[in-house]
Formats: C-alpha cells, structure tokens, sequence
C-alpha cells in the first residue's frame, strides 16, 4: 500500500473517530420542524406543535415567534438549559449568528436554523441509537486515478447564483471558478461555489443510481492561488442528507451533474 493510499485511510478513520465523539452529529437528529407566528408547543403529548417520544413531560414549553423572532417559555418545573444555564429573558441566537443558542432537555438538543428567511426547529437526541450503533461510514477503496490535476479558472468577479435545497427553500451564493479536468481521456468541468474561506465542489456523476447517495456528494478545497488545483475525489463524501431526513442540503447545479462514474470516495450509508 502506497503512503498516499495510507493517508486516505487514516483520514477517514479520523472522520469515523470525530463523528463517534459527537453528542450532535447529523446521526443524532431527531426532528426538524417549521415554526408558525406564535407560540408553538413542545413535549412528548401528541397535538404538540413539536411533539416527539422522547421529550421528559408530555408539556415541557413553548417557542414563541413574533417579527422573526423566536422566544423561549418553558413550563414551570421543567429543566431547561441554554448553552448549559437557567434560560433567559430575550431572543434565541440563530444559526445565522456567530454563536446560536442550544437548548437542552432531557437527552434533547434544539437549535433555531433559518431557512428561505423563515425559522425552523433542529433537534437531536443525544442517546440516538442511530450514533450508538455507528461503526464507521462506508467507501470506495482509495484509488489514486482519481486524483487529478485541474486547471482552475477563476471568475473575476464571483458569479452570484440561488442554490435551491431539498426543503424546497434558496440560498444566495457564488460561483468563484471553474475546474477543468480530464479523466480516461475526456475533458469535464465542474463549477465551484463559496463556502466560507474554502471551495465547495458539489455534484453527481453516474455512481448515484446504485452504489452512492442519489442526491450528489461533495468536498472542500483551499482556493488556489494559482491556475492549478488538485481535485481528490477519493475525499468525496455525502451530504448529511445521505443519513437523516432532518437535513436541508443543498441540490447540485445541472452544471455539475457529471455524465461519468466517479466510483472514488464515500458510498452510501444505507442500503
């Protein structure tokens, strides 16, 4: 085994590591609902606006929302924390923040995220047995013919673009340039997006119908400062999508929806 089949094998090990020692990793989301203009109810009691078995009392609070803004009430007795301390007065920080608001009860953790400019409820249940009976994500073998070096293509300015999620939802984005590579002897393209300080390679190829998660895979890669950039497919891995229908990932563009089998990086987690 080559030193560069051994690194790809340690990164994942280290990817099945990270994700065993994390209480909210996407394995563990429990629930994922839309909030409604005032209060909205939660607990384990059906007819609950958020209502799932393993809240403590049938009624534990309400989320209240009002001009955007989500308050929390609980019920009087009930043990609620957020981000580790008794609730206060005012507005939950959102994912849109710096630092959002987790609240706790029981063996649940909710965030407020926000989608197509409206507010929705995350959870996640620590004691999931999905993240309990978690032994590792599932691959292709390395194989370093998917390593290829691209000539990168930069668009100057960036190309703003609405990216359209599987919630039916859309995010404004943008296109910084364009990776052209050649793989068998044919030459292919595919766009890349802004995700923070970093590109975002989103796709599908021809592996999608059986062997992959059907709605596309990913990676991340540092933006080049040159005209070159090395696309490692064998780093590709699958939306959370992939593993829970309490994820809002975002589709592929029909640009990068490769006419190819890519049969390198993540499979699917489930059969």
């Amino acid at each position: 085994m080559t030193s560069y089949e051994d690194s790809i094998k340690n990164h994942r090990a280290q990817r099945d590591e990270k994700t065993a020692a994390n209480p909210l990793h996407w394995l563990n989301l429990a629930g994922l609902f839309w909030l409604e203009k005032g209060g909205n109810s939660f607990g384990s009691a059906e007819g609950s606006n958020i209502c799932l078995p393993a809240f403590p009392n049938s009624h534990c609070g309400s989320l209240h929302l009002e001009n955007g803004i989500v308050t929390l009430h609980p019920v009087e007795g009930i043990k609620i924390t957020v981000n580790g301390k008794a609730p206060k007065d005012g507005p939950l920080h959102t994912d849109r923040e710096k630092d959002p608001d987790l609240i706790s009860i029981g063996s649940l953790t909710m965030k407020i995220i926000i989608r197509g400019g409206e507010p929705l409820i995350r959870i996640w249940d620590r004691e999931s047995s999905a993240l309990k009976d978690f032994n590792g994500f599932h691959y292709y073998p390395p194989k370093p013919e998917y390593r290829v070096v691209a000539k990168y293509v930069r668009y100057d300015p960036p190309k703003p673009i609405k990216v359209t999620e599987v919630i039916g939802t859309e995010i404004e984005s943008a296109l910084l340039g364009q990776a052209q590579f050649t793989l068998n002897g044919v030459e292919y393209t595919l766009e890349a997006e802004k995700s923070g300080d970093e590109l975002l390679f989103n796709f599908t190829d021809g592996t999608n119908k059986d062997t992959t998660y059907g709605g596309g895979r990913k990676f991340y890669l540092p933006i080049p400062k040159g005209d070159e950039i090395v696309l490692d497919f064998n780093l590709t891995e699958n939306w959370p999508c992939a593993y829970t229908p309490f994820a809002t990932c975002p589709i592929p563009l029909q640009e990068n929806r490769l006419p190819i089998k890519i049969e390198a990086g993540e499979l699917k987690y489930h059969d």
